[in-house]
């Protein structure tokens, strides 16, 4: 006996390693191809776990001794674990073309073959997946006793392949007959491995180990099921949620009248022209149904049946005829629409139309008199219309005053904060630096004392005009009150708005204004503080307002920026 096992071993790894490469090609075959339908994925990754699978029982099969064989044997669950799981995903995703396996089903497929690999590896120490004896098959192929754990991966192996099975058989039972081939050579090759399997755990056969050869059968009919049967074409998509969703009543019958498929608007349309129909359909012969003859030629027609109430119904009917595989007819697919409401609103149009017709005269009159009222309406609209724009062209100039300083032509200081809060947030909200400025005429009481205030006013209004003209058209420029004056730089960090305000300083310095009849050589003092988040826009100008008396304290005619060390340019006052 051993000896003829020995000579028959080699047949059986002959045959461990043929699967393995087949399973193999299916699954490179499938990869490449995994875009056209998630299906192929799946099959792809069914077929890369029988491959290792079969590679690992060819292995089994040429170990020498009993504990080379469990070692190998611990090895293959490696393989194992992943063949359930991608069977249960390809079941459901050529049910539903659309589904796709989300993180939440791959995590929870991925708990029982973490948990295997586990028990596997650590068996040494407590046996509870394979036992410490074993039995040597008459091939010569040495096979551990199973333990517990074993069980309970066989038990969840079978729930899944139950589910899976489960789900394709509802599929073929329910789906249209397009799709039946391709559920029943599925179903096909799912049962070729549970074959395999029940045999060997049974001792029906005298070779342990075929569960493996079994799968890669399954692999091969699902690969022929799937690809050579056109995947995209025969896969529905979502086939009873897109037939549902028709508005009209759709009905499919064969040659004979007897009803093949219908929509959920054709039942209920069934159903309320005709009460007490049977739950189920499908089968049932339109003349049971409706009480009227199946079709007779394809075409177009409106008639109008009446329910059991009494209460009759208009219907736009069209016919086609379905052809089978030879041409010739197979049945019928009727597309009813429900067009009593539509009729009833066309017969009460035509019933207007006439009253309307008979009083035409007086419409005539009454539409002549409407388009005198028309024509006096337009011109009362458009003389209340020129008066709109009159009043919306004093509203934004008186807008403008209200925000201009009346003096310099600035914006005051009402205007700013309204700005200064909008480019706040803009800049927090875009991670943007913005900087402010806060400006200092030197000396101007002196000013109004020595030359009066008239001079002052013009100096006002000639510094105002001086750095209006230097800044950039996205900076904001306000008086803030007195000798003061803000500018707001968005997008600019301290420095580079101090290195800007400096510029305006020299070039302010370097331009006399004229002020009644003198002319003054003007410096400021300014102080610039940097947008920090959280402070608020009263923050912002004090930190450049402590700035700025910094400047004055240092002599004037200088930038300061506010900070714990801040810089200063200054030119001699």
């Amino acid at each position: 006996m051993r000896g003829c096992g020995v000579s028959g071993r080699p047949v059986l790894v002959v045959v461990f390693v043929l699967s393995a490469v087949v399973a193999a090609v299916v699954a490179a075959t499938g990869w490449r191809r995994r875009r056209s339908a998630s299906a192929v994925g799946a099959l792809a990754f069914l077929a890369a776990g029988i491959a290792g699978w079969c590679l690992a029982d060819a292995f089994v099969a040429l170990a020498a001794d009993a504990g080379s064989a469990r070692i190998l044997q611990s090895v293959k669950f490696l393989a194992v674990g992943l063949v359930p799981a991608g069977l249960f995903c390809l079941a459901l995703a050529v049910v539903d073309r659309r589904w796709r396996p989300g993180r939440r089903v791959v995590v929870l497929l991925g708990i029982e073959p973490v948990l295997l690999v586990a028990s596997v590896v650590t068996n040494p120490w407590h046996h509870a997946f394979f036992l410490a004896t074993g039995t040597v098959d008459p091939q010569g192929v040495h096979t551990p006793e199973v333990g517990p754990l074993f069980w309970a991966h066989t038990g969840y192996s079978y729930l899944l392949l139950a589910v899976a099975v489960a789900r394709l058989v509802q599929a073929w039972v329910k789906g249209p007959p397009a799709q039946r081939g391709l559920y029943a050579a599925i179903l096909a090759g799912a049962l070729a491995p549970i074959a395999a399997n029940v045999a060997s755990l049974a001792g029906w056969v005298p070779v342990t180990g075929l569960t493996s050869v079994g799968f890669c059968v399954t692999a091969v009919i699902i690969y022929w099921a799937l690809v050579r049967r056109s995947l995209p074409e025969l896969v529905p998509v979502a086939r009873e949620r897109v037939f549902d969703m028709i508005g009209d009543a759709v009905v499919t019958m064969d040659a004979a009248g007897r009803i093949l498929d219908l929509n959920a608007a054709a039942e209920r349309m069934l159903r309320q022209l005709r009460s007490g129909l049977p739950d189920r359909l499908v089968g049932r012969s339109l003349t049971e149904v409706l009480g009227g003859p199946p079709p007779e030629q394809s075409g177009e027609t409106e008639l109008t049946l009446t329910d059991d109430a009494g209460r009759a119904f208009d219907l736009n009917v069209h016919t086609s005829v379905l052809y089978d595989s030879r041409g010739g007819p197979a049945g019928w697919a009727v597309v009813t629409r429900d067009v009593t409401a539509l009729n009833r609103q066309r017969r009460e149009l035509e019933q207007a139309n006439t009253r309307l017709h008979d009083k035409q005269g007086e419409l005539e009159r009454v539409n002549a008199h409407l388009r005198e009222q028309q024509e006096e309406l337009e011109r009362g609209n458009a003389r209340l219309c020129e008066q709109l724009r009159t009043i919306e062209v004093l509203r934004a100039d008186l807008a403008e005053q209200a925000a201009r300083d009346a003096l310099t032509g600035l914006h005051n200081r009402r205007h700013l904060m309204e700005e200064l809060r909008r480019a706040m947030a803009a800049a927090i909200a875009g991670d943007q630096p913005l900087s402010l400025a806060l400006l200092d005429i030197d000396h101007f009481k002196q000013v109004n004392d020595r030359y009066g205030h008239r001079a002052g006013d013009e100096v006002l209004i000639g510094f105002a005009g001086l750095l209006g003209g230097g800044v950039r058209h996205s900076d904001i420029v306000a008086r803030h009150g007195g000798e003061e004056f803000v500018v707001v730089f968005p997008g600019a960090t301290a420095e580079q708005a101090r290195a800007r305000v400096d510029a305006l300083r020299e070039r302010i310095a370097g331009e006399p204004v004229q002020a009644d009849g003198h002319t003054l050589s003007v410096t400021f003092s300014a102080g610039v503080a940097a947008l920090v988040p959280g402070h608020s826009a009263d923050d912002l100008l004090h930190a450049a307002d402590e700035a700025l008396y910094a400047a004055k304290r240092a002599g004037r005619n200088r930038v300061h920026v506010a900070g714990p060390r801040p810089e200063a340019s200054d030119t001699a006052a």
